[in-house]
């Protein structure tokens, strides 16, 4: 097992459930061609510190699997943390959901690993290809205890781009299961949708705002609604469920729109949707946004749910320039509500409310902040930079 050595500072901040090392901290030098997937950290004062899983083809080289005490990393040590996450989750079914996360990475002690559930299948994705080694005996456990009859492997973009031609797996991988199609039903607070976990974007949909889904449902009743950034269109489903009066959606993604017109019709088999019931327009968000301004469009509602504008720390500052600009299109029609979020990683919350408020502002409207959303209680975060989602309710005056 290769050993690392790293500051005090960072030591000290590991103990506290900092979980990641990247390269650049490392303070030995490491022998070159080992094709080991754990290593270990020992303090200043020669004291286990911390096991954890060891990608020598990622900056962020080292992630914590456990602390103060070396375990035995096997299928027990698996089955405990599994069950601890499903303890978190246990209330959701209840709620007519059979679509969550079950695993949110390493704030579920599953260091670069998530694994989602959509009613009798699982989509497990992978981070880093240090977990390549634990994959079967993670896969069987995983279905044995959800005795889900479909486990697919995702892969993000780095993984993916590691493995050699000659490698076992890849993504959108069957591991279990007949694999005849991509498409699976789950619900979602007593609605129905359908998500491609195999070519899908994350794992197939985006489970991360069911909350805020739901309080859109409880506010829509005779409103009339503009989903921007729509995807697959759960916002527009909820809001018809609460009664709206119309929604009109907008993506550049076309297969992104032709799957929120399934979810719609899953979910209301004997409705018909005239236009100016439903409207889809694909395109530039921003253009469409000008484009609904000049036509003098406005709106009770507005959701902005964009992709996550800042992939790293360089693109910060545009990214909260691009939240402003959002903010203040968004602004621009309506006289009612305004949904704002943020999924960037690298924008803190503070920084995206100042954003968004900064916006609103420069479209010469007065606001009111109703309230701040963050984390369903399915994507815990455990330390700072987990806290990824962030989203505000404004009410917006003339």
């Amino acid at each position: 097992m290769i050993k690392i050595e790293i500051s005090k500072t960072l030591q000290d901040k590991i103990r506290k459930g900092y979980p990641w090392v990247f390269k650049y901290q490392i303070q030995n030098r490491l022998p070159e061609g080992k094709p080991e997937n754990m290593a270990v950290i020992y303090d200043h004062n020669n004291r286990f510190l911390a096991l954890g899983l060891w990608d020598s083809n990622s900056d962020l080289c080292f992630r914590v699997l456990n602390l103060r005490k070396s375990r035995e990393i096997n299928t027990g040590f698996f089955m405990e943390r599994l069950q601890s996450a499903k303890i978190i989750r246990e209330e959701l079914e209840h709620e007519g959901t059979t679509g969550y996360r079950v695993i949110n990475g390493e704030n579920d002690g599953f260091p670069g690993l998530v694994l989602d559930r959509y009613e009798d299948t699982l989509v497990m994705k992978l981070y880093t290809a240090s977990w390549f080694p634990f994959l079967d005996e993670l896969y069987e456990l995983f279905q044995k205890e959800f005795k889900s009859q479909q486990v697919v492997l995702r892969l993000a973009r780095n993984v993916s781009k590691s493995l050699g031609t000659n490698s076992t797996y890849r993504d959108g991988q069957v591991l279990y299961g007949d694999g005849n199609s991509g498409w699976v039903q789950f619900k979602e607070n007593g609605l129905k949708f359908l998500a491609d976990v195999v070519e899908g974007q994350k794992t197939g949909f985006f489970l991360d705002q069911r909350d805020n889904r739901l309080k859109i449902r409880e506010m829509a009743r005779d409103q009339t609604v503009l989903n921007v950034f729509s995807y697959s269109g759960g916002f527009s489903v909820y809001a018809l469920a609460g009664g709206c009066r119309s929604v009109v959606e907008v993506d550049s993604n076309p297969f992104a729109l032709e799957t929120s017109l399934r979810n719609l019709k899953l979910n209301f088999p004997e409705k018909s949707f005239p236009a100016q019931k439903f409207t889809q327009k694909e395109g530039d968000a921003f253009r469409i946004l000008a484009e609904l301004k000049s036509e003098k469009r406005f709106f009770d509602l507005v959701i902005l749910d964009p992709p996550a504008f800042a992939k790293n720390k360089k693109h910060k500052a545009q990214a909260l320039e691009a939240y402003a600009r959002l903010a203040k299109a968004g602004a621009e029609v309506t006289s009612g509500m305004l949904l704002a979020a943020s999924c960037s990683r690298h924008v803190q919350a503070n920084e995206f409310y100042d954003a968004v408020c900064r916006g609103i502002g420069s479209a010469g409207k007065k606001y009111k902040e109703i309230a701040r959303r963050g984390h369903a209680l399915d994507h815990p975060a455990t330390f700072a930079e987990a806290f990824y989602l962030k989203s505000a309710y404004l009410e917006i005056g003339p």
